[in-house]
């Protein structure tokens, strides 16, 4: 009898003090873990963020620091060339005159300036690709050691500048005096430089001089933009000073730093963004201050910038204790990832606001907070019916009970496990049909375990009965092979005998035949006229042919027996009756006995083509096997790829011409085990098919063609005789391939 909640029944559940109280107090308790386990998580995830965060932060920053560096570090280095060039080369020419040469390579200008193009020549005729432009100042003096520094700074830029092109812009030596050799493609700077250019007052210059740099060592100007390129610039500059100590020197490169620049702004982790600014508080890159930056000509400085939120960063970051560090910038609430960029002393910053975890770690805390409010519901309802069933439909049921007991029905539907007055009373009523009830239960749990010990009993009987059948069918077909064996062990024994003799016989034969031409040409220089009867009996023999096809006919003899000997030997070794036990063995030795003997199959004929067979040999260490039992294996693969190459060959149609094609390829793996595959071009095996091809007795060739064991003993033999593996991989319709795996040495048991 089926109860319906109606409701009245629920009001008059509800306005019960138990259930009540049970509902409240479950809520009351739920909403409490919920609102625990979303605190919880929140803070959890947020410190398992910030750890994260701040391990990838040093390191994207590092990273970014290194591949920006690159351009700056190859600089530097090509400056320590060029000096020790430059040095060596002005030793080399210090006692040299070059007045001969200077005076043609430089044309004195009407403006007093000195350059290597004639004044009154267009200017776009100087090839910049090809040389160097030279300037001199007015006022320079000409003097033999000034003739030389230019002939050797021209030579020097002239060689070395061509090959940094693709990475910097110009290359260029100058000196004190105000004179410059600038490589420059496209732009004949020492051509067009103004005459009162004076080097010495540029930033590019004294910036390497010994008042700006008493360490002498390679440094970078500040940022500057080229308002006629269009271009941001850094320049580099590295004094040569004499032995002495006198500054003969200052190697340059320009560096254009639009492209890193640009890839600075666009190139940030999401919500983030990067800066660039100098040891000093020159601003290099900010995406918010580019148009202030410009505005200044690259001489914005944060210190002086009315911005407290940067001048934060470049404090925190100019204080860098390693290459790369991340500083918890606890007054912005953010993370900065600082590095150093080698060489122009300058600080690469990823400002990465902490609002981007708060956020992750607020949105999954509020996600297990709707879960839960969601559960909490969910488990209000649940119980609710939980108490429905629990109180209400007991009390129901033994109402209807007590109409089933009076109607003389013992098969009661009470429960009898509850602990309370409905349990108790459940029990009594249910204890006038016990013993009925718990006959007749006895008497079904007895007939159930006898089913099921018959059924257990009958499917141990099928189980065995397919084992025997299989042992017996793996029996029979061992026995087969040992016959086999045997017999071809005998025939091959048989054979091997006579043809022997015979071989070793043709060698004679061949002497002995050698021995009487010679002798018959020897009487026919000494008698050359013979009597009559003997020319008519040389002319009935044709003795000129017999000795020309007589070394034929016993050559063609010797190959024959050749090929017996090599036949009887690959028999031989395929039976290897007499290796019972494991054996260090050519892998490659039984795949080619094995061909040998299939090679009648593998020849053409006027229905099918011939089988190319083509073989991908790995060098190969002898492998410790059962070699009779391997050779069963090859025998088996090699058989079926014939037969399904045949098969394919068969249904292809007149417009199609795909060679049948097997494929043997052998090679050592990296666990140390050699692998054989065999290949075909066959139809290939279908998925519904595949899956059953090592099942014994199960086989797709027509009756009488097939056991269906090969597959299945070979398979045994792989895995169990060899602890090794064995598996296929086909396409429907194009190719199979067989795959087996063994241990090079076999383990001792």
């Amino acid at each position: 009898m089926m109860v319906r909640l109606t409701k009245k029944s629920v009001k008059e559940l509800f306005s019960r003090s138990l259930t009540h109280e049970i509902l409240l107090s479950m809520a009351i308790r739920i909403l409490a873990v919920v609102i625990v386990s979303a605190g919880l998580s929140y803070l959890h995830l947020m410190s398992t963020l910030e750890f994260q965060t701040r391990e990838q932060l040093q390191k994207y920053v590092l990273e970014r620091g290194q591949r920006e560096e690159n351009l700056f570090q190859l600089a530097q280095d090509n400056h320590q060339i060029l000096k020790k060039a430059l040095l060596k080369r002005l030793e080399q020419v210090k006692n040299q005159s070059s007045r001969e040469e200077f005076n043609k390579l430089l044309h004195l200008w009407s403006d007093g300036t000195r350059r290597n193009f004639l004044e009154n020549r267009p200017v776009k005729e100087f090839d910049t690709e090809q040389y160097p432009s030279v300037f001199i100042g007015k006022q320079v003096p000409n003097t033999a050691d000034i003739q030389r520094r230019v002939l050797v700074f021209y030579e020097l830029v002239n060689s070395y500048g061509p090959a940094w092109r693709n990475r910097f812009v110009d290359s260029y030596i100058m000196s004190s005096e105000n004179l410059i050799v600038a490589y420059w493609p496209n732009v004949p700077w020492g051509i067009e430089a103004k005459a009162d250019l004076f080097l010495p007052n540029e930033e590019y210059f004294y910036v390497a001089d010994k008042k700006h740099n008493p360490a002498r060592k390679t440094v970078w100007t500040g940022l500057y933009f080229d308002v006629v390129t269009k271009q941001w610039y850094v320049s580099v500059e590295t004094p040569v000073d004499d032995r002495s100590g006198n500054h003969i020197a200052t190697i340059g490169h320009d560096i254009i730093l639009n492209e890193l620049m640009t890839r600075t702004i666009n190139d940030h982790l999401h919500g983030t963004y990067n800066l660039i600014f100098r040891g000093d508080g020159r601003l290099i890159v900010h995406p918010n201050y580019l148009p202030q930056i410009q505005k200044k000509l690259g001489h914005f400085n944060i210190l002086n910038a009315s911005d407290a939120h940067l001048q934060r960063i470049f404090h925190a970051s100019a204080n860098l204790p390693s290459q790369a560090a991340v500083i918890d910038n606890s007054h912005d609430n953010e993370y900065l990832a600082v590095t150093k960029l080698n060489g122009p002393d300058w600080y690469f910053v990823t400002v990465y606001p902490k609002s981007l975890l708060s956020k992750i770690a607020a949105n999954n805390a509020n996600f297990v907070l709707i879960v839960g409010l969601i559960s909490l519901i969910l488990e209000i309802v649940l119980l609710f019916f939980v108490l429905y069933q629990k109180v209400t439909r007991p009390l129901n049921k033994l109402v209807v009970a007590t109409n089933q007991v009076s109607e003389g029905n013992f098969n009661l539907n009470l429960d009898i496990n509850l602990t309370n007055e409905l349990g108790v009373l459940a029990t009594s009523f249910t204890s006038m049909a016990s013993q009925l009830h718990e006959s007749f239960a006895l008497l079904e749990k007895s007939n159930e375990e006898l089913e099921m010990r018959v059924q257990s009993r009958t499917e141990e009987l099928f189980l065995v009965l397919q084992d025997l059948q299989q042992t017996q069918s793996q029996l029979i077909q061992t026995e087969k092979m040992s016959s086999l064996g045997q017999l071809v062990a005998g025939v091959a024994h048989e054979i091997n005998n006579p043809v022997n003799f015979i071989h070793g016989n043709i060698a004679h034969i061949d002497s002995y035949t050698q021995d009487l031409l010679k002798l018959i040409q020897a009487y026919q220089a000494h008698c050359s006229h013979p009597p009559a009867t003997l020319q008519e009996t040389l002319d009935e023999v044709d003795l000129e042919f017999l000795n020309e096809d007589l070394p034929k006919l016993l050559q063609s003899m010797k190959v024959g027996t050749d090929r017996i000997r090599q036949i009887v030997l690959s028999l031989r070794n395929f039976s290897r009756l007499d290796e019972s036990e494991f054996k260090a063995v050519d892998i490659h030795e039984g795949i080619e006995n094995t061909l040998l003997i299939l090679q009648h199959r593998l020849k053409g004929n006027p229905e099918f083509p011939a089988i190319e067979v083509v073989k991908n040999y790995d060098q190969l260490p002898l492998v410790e096997c059962y070699a009779g039992l391997l050779n069963q294996v090859f025998m088996n693969l090699l058989a079926n790829a014939i037969d399904a190459v045949e098969e394919s060959a068969r249904q292809q149609t007149n417009t199609e011409t795909q060679a049948p094609i097997i494929c043997i390829s052998t090679r050592v793996t990296a666990n140390h085990q050699v692998q054989i595959a065999i290949a075909d071009n066959g139809l290939g095996i279908p998925a519904t098919v595949k899956s059953r091809i090592f099942d014994p007795f199960f086989t797709t060739k027509p009756i009488g063609k097939g056991t269906g064991l090969g597959l299945s003993i070979s398979y045994q033999i792989v895995t169990e005789k060899h602890r090794g593996q064995m598996f296929c991989d086909s396409t429907p319709g194009e190719s199979t391939k067989f795959v087996i795996e063994i241990p090079i040495t076999q383990p001792e048991k």
